[in-house]
């Protein structure tokens, strides 16, 4: 393929993501599918979708081609923290502080992707893995290392989270995580959760179960068959409205 048509492709799977058809943004991506900003356009786009072991693929092959791309490690973490697999969560999370390179945080912004990604949120989201693995201690320290490298209002979700030992907590993530919880007894009412920092990273809890909740521009998406890590099958009382939304995707190509 010429560089003019791979340049058409590329046009036009960002049009296609942004009128919403993600299927042919996939399509059109994959297409040229030989960079990794592609690759990891795409996993944003499938981990969107809820396609967490589709878009563990894409970020990891995004890597192989550009180890430094921080983004890429991070957003794989979150996947496979979906996916309940919090060791490889854990490393992901250590190559994203890495790539971090000693900053307090990257602005991706300049590459179309309305996004920062920060040290603190790397921390905590490594923390939470610690914990989910059984390692308290482990998981408590690097969440204090993360209320040491807070910058936004959001990141005071992590003092609350070191206040209950990061029971019922969720990662931060590009794909927003929480949004809005509908109880399936009363079906008219909708019901925010307690916690909501700018609907980037929050918790809903049911008891002592704790529920992910994402929301995107443009509609409601329900998901199915996918339960918070740690939760016995069939046993949310809780309907769980996903509503993915992705701050942008990389828009520079070359």
């Amino acid at each position: 393929m010429s560089l003019r048509a791979e340049l058409e492709t590329w046009d036009a799977a960002l049009k296609a993501y942004d009128a919403e058809d993600f299927e042919k943004a996939l399509d059109l991506f994959g297409r040229i599918a030989d960079s990794s900003k592609i690759l990891t356009n795409m996993g944003l786009i499938y981990a969107t979708l809820g396609e967490h072991e589709l878009a563990v693929e894409q970020f990891n092959a995004a890597t192989g081609l550009d180890q430094y791309l921080a983004v890429a490690y991070f957003q794989c973490g979150v996947s496979n923290f979906l996916l309940g697999r919090y060791d490889y969560a854990y490393k992901d999370f250590e190559e994203a502080l890495l790539y971090l390179r000693g900053n307090q945080a990257i602005n991706y912004e300049q590459l179309g992707l309305q996004f920062r990604l920060y040290s603190a949120e790397v921390l905590f989201n490594k923390g939470l893995c610690h914990i989910y693995l059984g390692n308290s201690a482990e998981g408590m320290q690097d969440m204090q290392e993360a209320k040491k490298e807070k910058v936004t209002e959001e990141h005071n979700v992590i003092d609350e989270a070191i206040r209950d030992m990061g029971e019922g907590y969720t990662v931060f993530s590009i794909v927003s995580l929480v949004s809005t919880v509908l109880e399936k007894s009363r079906p008219s009412k909708w019901q925010r959760p307690r916690h909501d920092p700018l609907l980037r990273n929050s918790r809903t809890r049911g008891g002592s179960n704790c529920y992910h909740i994402t929301r995107r521009c443009g509609g409601i998406c329900v998901e199915t068959g996918l339960e918070p890590p740690g939760l016995p099958s069939g046993q949310s009382d809780l309907a769980i409205l996903f509503l993915p939304h992705i701050p942008g995707l990389l828009r520079q190509s070359y």
